[in-house]
């Protein structure tokens, strides 16, 4: 029989719980300020002068080098470029790049890449995915990954905190690390709810403030650079240093980076060769909507997803999905008893003395994790026994997926996502021109209950786990250039739009209406098939249209591919990948290296 939960319990057990779980949150706490302590030495003076090595550099100047270690066919370096410009006396900043030679010959050019966040780092690209994402694009172009401003290796890097571990300490057992706790769907009108919720939501405010004035403490106007408008004056910048003045920019982009790819066609038309955009972000919603209502838009196909995941976990069967009691059972089942979890542990959180750091495992980094996870449907079957894992009692798998370890005070290292991505987001979306129009505790909690009203009752509130944004009203600069449209540019080549039918994140919906939006300049091919972007479920009929449109055939707008991997594998689905042609089966692997090492 599958585990069950209870909300009631004898009162002396249910206080002994409680009273455990108190002393292991004030045990953590108390570890932690200690670590932060003894993490002050180091000083904003260091900081600065990092941030600064590249201030006397020339723009133009590009070194390339032996990546370290080396990797066979790709080249590290770095090329020096304007920081602002529109301001030549604000210095420069040194850009990260690798590069993945063509094999072919005539070689026809480079290809820019961006793998998403936004936050991260491009430059690994080349480097880990390379020969994959050949087999995808074409073997005659070069590829090059880059780290955009404040990002990975680029200078200067987006610093908010003395260390990382200072970083652990802001966010460590808030809602900003654990995300929203919704105590039950089952009620969306109760009073209780709304009150927990809007003491929640003055919790992320109250971090989210401290989080701005330190990155304007440590950063000042460093910050003002991050932000994708200036990315897309970059990869110009780049292009036409390394392939010349006349040569069109070519670009392929993932999530994040169909936001970059959206802004790059629509603010430099004139430049535009080849473009692919997959897994699209809405650019409208994005640069004119303040980043805490981005989610109603983003999490639209959540439930759809969701859904399949019920049901390809059903049709398994326990052998591989053990959240359901028998092969077939309706996927309902296994929807109800996701909800008594999470109800479940809303009340009493899981105790995890033993994982990444002492902690507990709430309702909403449990239900977080659960929307994050259904972006990576070859990941379900490892996801399942983690969520089966948590329901019999033991959270450590999902706790340890949530919270990092305790990180080494390494100045050197790129600081957690949070920062570098916020350094973009808060740049890139409006933001109220005065204290009397930020958004409240109330308000925010009045844009959650919508969302689970109306667009989706499981996840309205939980994308903050993945996707971090909000809190802007605090951001502590503005930057040169904030690009708000319009959207409609006209191409000499059409740009390449790819969505999924069931992407949990960046929906359908969004890549039809870039699509709308260029008619005349765009096609979009639709994968059937669930996840978030086509590389997390493999397509050959998706890579092969990609590969052909790099090599100058348009697919037709509208074109459906469908999926070659199963999300539970089993016999029959084995069967269907050895009947495939050598070719076939080769491209299949390279598309699977792709999404591994995404």
């Amino acid at each position: 029989m599958p585990p069950t939960f209870t909300v009631t319990a004898a009162g002396e057990n249910r206080l002994t719980k409680q009273n455990s779980l108190k002393r292991i949150i004030i045990i953590s706490t108390v570890v932690l300020v200690v670590i932060f302590i003894l993490a002050n030495f180091w000083t904003h003076y260091q900081q600065r002068t990092s941030s600064l090595t590249s201030i006397a550099l020339i723009p133009g100047e590009i070194h390339w080098k032996e990546c370290i270690p080396a990797v066979e066919n790709v080249e590290c370096g770095r090329i020096i470029v304007p920081k602002d410009y529109f301001d030549a006396e604000a210095g420069t900043a040194s850009v990260a790049l690798a590069r993945y030679k063509a094999k072919k010959f005539p070689r026809k050019g480079s290809v820019f890449l961006n793998p998403g966040g936004p936050g991260g780092p491009g430059s690994r690209l080349p480097i880990t995915t390379g020969s994959a994402l050949a087999k995808v694009i074409g073997e005659d172009w070069d590829l090059i990954g880059f780290d955009p401003r404040g990002i990975g290796s680029t200078m200067p890097p987006t610093r908010c905190f003395s260390s990382q571990i200072s970083n652990t300490v802001l966010f460590a057992n808030t809602v900003i690390e654990q995300g929203i706790t919704v105590s039950s769907i089952s009620d969306l009108s109760s009073p209780l709810l709304y009150d927990q919720l809007v003491e929640q939501h003055r919790q992320f405010l109250a971090v989210k403030e401290a989080h701005a004035h330190l990155c304007g403490e440590m950063m000042g106007n460093e910050l003002k650079y991050m932000g994708t408008a200036t990315v897309v004056r970059d990869i110009d910048f780049m292009s036409r240093v390394i392939e010349g003045e006349d040569e069109k920019i070519n670009y392929w982009g993932i999530s994040y980076g169909s936001i970059l790819g959206a802004y790059l066609v629509n603010m430099l038309p004139h430049r535009i060769g080849y473009a692919v955009i997959d897994g699209i972000v809405n650019p409208v919603s994005w640069s004119n909507e303040p980043s805490h209502k981005w989610p109603i838009n983003w999490i639209s196909d959540a439930e759809k997803t969701y859904q399949i995941f019920l049901q390809d976990c059903s049709k398994a069967g326990p052998s591989s999905c053990p959240l359901c009691e028998y092969k077939d059972e309706p996927w309902q089942n296994l929807e109800r008893r996701f909800e008594e979890f999470f109800d479940a542990i809303a009340l009493n959180p899981i105790p995890v003395p033993f994982g990444n750091r002492p902690g507990v495992l709430t309702s909403g980094g449990a239900r977080g994790l659960l929307v994050k996870s259904l972006q990576r449907p070859l990941e379900w079957p490892k996801v399942a026994k983690s969520f089966s894992s948590a329901m019999a009692g033991n959270g450590t798998a999902l706790y340890n997926a949530i919270v990092r370890p305790l990180p080494l005070a390494d100045l050197d290292s790129p600081e957690p996502h949070i920062s570098p991505r916020l350094a973009v987001t808060c740049l890139d979306s409006p933001r109220p021109t005065s204290p009397d129009e930020f958004p409240t505790a109330e308000d925010l909690t009045e844009q959650g209950l919508k969302a689970l009203r109306e667009v989706s009752p499981h996840f309205g509130l939980s994308t903050g786990v993945s996707e971090p944004d909000g809190g802007c009203q605090y951001w502590p600069v503005d930057g040169p250039e904030r690009f708000t449209g319009p959207w409609n540019a006209t191409l000499e080549t059409k740009m390449l739009i790819v969505s999924n039918t069931a992407d949990p994140i960046t929906p359908k919906s969004s890549g039809l209406l870039v699509n709308s939006l260029m008619p005349d300049s765009s096609v979009i091919i639709i994968q059937d098939g669930p996840g978030h972007c086509s590389i997390f479920l493999p397509s050959l009929c998706t890579a092969k249209l990609q590969r052909g449109y790099f090599a100058g055939e348009i697919p037709k707008n509208g074109t459906v591919c469908p999926v070659d991997l199963a999300t539970f594998p089993d016999e029959e689905s084995d069967k269907h990948i050895q009947m495939l042609s050598t070719e076939d089966r080769e491209l299949l692997k390279a598309l699977r290296d792709l999404e591994a090492m995404f």
